[in-house]
C-alpha cells in the first residue's frame, strides 16, 4: 500500500467551490473503470495545476500510471479546460482548470498510488475488499513543503469551510455490499466526506467497503 501524499495538499485548495469527485465502477471479473473529476488553481502564466500530485496535463498523469511497473492501467477520456471567469468564485485564485478522465483495471489492487488518501485492495473469490486512509494535514507534510506551498497553507487553512470530496462506488444490482460510511444503495455507495475534519480530528479517517458478487 503506498501513500498519495497528495491529499494533505488538497485540504488547502478548498474554499467552498472546491471540487473533486471519484466515482469507481466493478464488475463482477473484479475488473472496472475509475472516473475522476477535479478542478485545480493554475499558476499565473500557464495551465499548469498548482497542486502538484493533481495535474492538468494528460502527460502528467500517463507517466504516473506507467511507473507502476507489471500493471495494465488504460488511461481515456482526458479533457482539461479552463474555466471562464464567471465560473470562479474565490478571491484568491483568478484562475482554475477542470480536468476529466478515466482509468481501466483489470484488477481493483492496481489503483493502489493512484488514487486520494492510501487505497488497498484485496479479491477473494467472488468478493473485493476495500480500504481507503485519509491522513490529517501534519507537521511532517508542511516541513515538506516549499516555501511558496507553507504559505498557501498558512493564508489558506483557515478558510476551510464547506468543503467536500465525493466517492461513488458502482457494481452489480445483484451484489451484496456493506460499508463503514456512506450511504449503500442499490449497486451503488455514496460518501461524502467533509475536509474541514481534517483539521478537526487529529486520527485518520478512515472507510472500508466489501462487494460480494453472485
Amino acid at each position: 500500500m503506498r501513500r498519495f501524499l497528495s491529499f494533505p495538499f488538497l485540504l488547502l485548495f478548498c474554499i467552498g467551490c472546491f471540487e473533486y469527485e471519484e466515482t469507481i465502477l466493478f464488475r463482477k471479473a473484479n475488473s472496472g473503470t475509475v472516473e475522476l473529476a477535479y478542478i485545480v488553481p493554475l499558476k499565473k502564466d500557464s495551465t499548469e495545476s498548482l497542486i502538484k500530485f493533481l495535474p492538468t496535463d494528460r502527460v502528467t498523469i500517463e507517466n504516473k500510471i506507467k511507473s507502476k511497473s507489471n500493471v495494465i492501467l488504460v488511461l481515456k477520456d482526458f479533457t482539461f479546460r479552463e474555466l471562464e471567469k464567471t465560473e470562479i468564485f474565490d478571491p484568491f485564485f483568478k484562475r482554475k482548470g477542470k480536468v476529466t478522465y478515466k482509468i481501466d483495471f483489470e484488477d481493483p489492487s492496481h489503483l493502489e498510488g493512484i488514487l486520494l488518501g492510501n487505497f488497498a485492495a484485496k479479491s477473494k473469490g467472488k468478493s473485493i475488499s476495500v480500504k481507503r486512509e485519509f491522513p490529517n494535514l501534519t507537521d511532517a507534510i508542511i516541513q515538506e513543503s516549499s516555501v511558496g506551498e507553507k504559505k498557501i497553507i498558512t493564508e489558506t487553512s483557515r478558510l476551510l469551510k464547506e468543503g467536500k470530496i465525493q466517492f461513488r462506488v458502482l457494481f452489480p444490482k445483484d451484489s451484496e455490499c456493506t460499508s463503514t460510511r456512506g450511504f449503500i444503495g442499490l449497486g451503488n455507495v455514496l460518501y461524502t466526506f467533509p475536509l474541514q475534519d481534517t483539521l478537526e480530528n487529529p486520527e485518520t479517517k478512515s472507510w472500508e467497503y466489501k462487494i460480494r458478487f453472485f
